[in-house]
């Protein structure tokens, strides 16, 4: 019973402490934003309109230029997505984070949305 209640305190302590990340790895914070611009641009990227107005582009070097806004390459990104794959609990957080933001974005878009169709009725 003592074992299992250490291993519980142990594992208790442990996670809740603030997990720092190298100096080699995106921070969490600007991994999140990151992750949000690229779901969004994921998205428009799906649109019908988009696609047409892109088609004569070059779009392979979207998220580079993505990541160069950030100033981080694309090998910072791919270094970084390594470590929080290692780490994942870790990544759940950022995760989170990014779903949290994009359900907000989503909200937002709605509500302005329906306020507009109201105005025009």
């Amino acid at each position: 019973m003592h074992k299992l209640l250490a291993t519980v305190l142990i594992v208790f302590l442990f996670g809740c402490t603030k997990q720092k990340v190298p100096d080699h790895v995106i921070p969490p914070d600007d991994m999140v934003s990151i992750l949000v611009d690229i779901h969004l641009v994921d998205g428009m990227l799906t649109s019908t309109e988009t696609r047409r107005e892109l088609a004569n582009k070059d779009t392979s070097n979207l998220y580079n230029q993505l990541l160069n806004n950030y100033n981080y390459s694309r090998h910072d990104f791919d270094t970084s997505l390594y470590y929080y794959s290692k780490n994942i609990g870790l990544y759940d957080k950022v995760y989170n984070e990014v779903l949290n933001q994009l359900n907000e974005l989503e909200t937002t878009l709605k509500q302005k949305g329906s306020k507009n169709l109201q105005e025009n009725e």
